[in-house]
């Protein structure tokens, strides 16, 4: 699936319609529900996407850090998955009281 972003360049998108290119690791959405290792969200579009998340994965909540256990179901996130693996989430930053997020890619 393909569409055009705001410079009108084609911009690939996976089957959960994650856009593979600028950004080809990082995802925004909602909380659906964690168990465990096993994070399920809801994209923007309204599809629900699956990860496990890493070992090792950064999480944090409005800036700090945080276990999975204390993220929230229908919080804000954005989930940033291994470019080789985006069933693996290295990283997912939460929003509850802050109403932006970090800059995509940085």
């Amino acid at each position: 699936m393909s569409t055009l972003n705001e410079e009108n360049e084609v911009v690939s998108q996976d089957a959960c319609g994650h856009k593979k290119e600028p950004c080809t690791n990082t995802f925004d959405g909602k909380v659906v529900s964690i168990t465990g290792n096993k994070l399920v969200m809801v994209n923007k579009e309204g599809k629900h996407c699956s990860h496990t998340l890493a070992t090792d994965a950064k999480l944090t909540r409005d800036g700090a850090n945080c276990h999975a256990a204390d993220l929230k179901v229908g919080s804000k996130i954005r989930v940033t998955t291994k470019k080789e693996d985006r069933g693996v989430a290295i990283g997912i930053e939460s929003l509850d009281k802050h109403a932006e997020f970090g800059k995509c890619c940085s």
